[in-house]
């Protein structure tokens, strides 16, 4: 069942998935900083973010246990010249917890991400990943999702 996420009963799980979904990426690009080093500053922002930006963090329960959860914004804009200033909806987050993965949540969550920017008239969704992050990348493709623009990053010697 996916449902939006009420901070009084999904907070703390919330908290542990932001965790996991950073800890994920961060083996793909050590840079990134751990989940628990982040995750004090980024649930407030991401809860600031939907307020600001018309969206809402939907929560994926299994047997009433969160299973995972995406975010979407519906009124983003790029703030770059040379977009023109366009408005376009966005999945900031998307993560299901291990136990649960390969069970179809993931397209679950996004459908619900979808559907409610849809009901907000978003003519576009974006969804950012990274590179390496090819089951993510091969879920959003076979989504609908196609590329829209990459950048690229080179490492120099000091």
């Amino acid at each position: 069942m996916i449902i939006p996420f009420d901070k009084q009963a999904h907070l703390e799980a919330l908290r542990q998935l932001v965790i996991e979904l950073q800890d994920y990426e961060r083996e793909l690009e050590p840079r990134l900083p751990p989940g628990a080093a982040i995750v004090d500053e980024y649930v407030p922002q991401m809860l600031l973010r939907c307020k600001q930006a018309v969206g809402q963090i939907l929560i994926a329960e299994i047997d009433a246990e969160v299973a995972g959860f995406v975010t979407v914004l519906t009124r983003v804009s790029s703030g770059e010249i040379e977009d023109g200033d366009i408005e376009y909806g966005l999945i900031s987050d998307l993560v299901v917890a291990p136990r649960f993965r390969r069970q179809g949540l993931g397209k679950e969550l996004l459908e619900a991400g979808e559907n409610f920017a849809r009901s907000k008239k978003v003519s576009s969704l974006r969804i950012g990943v990274l590179h390496s992050n090819r089951a993510a990348m091969n879920l959003y493709a076979a989504n609908g999702f196609s590329v829209l623009f990459s950048e690229m990053e080179k490492k120099l010697d000091p």
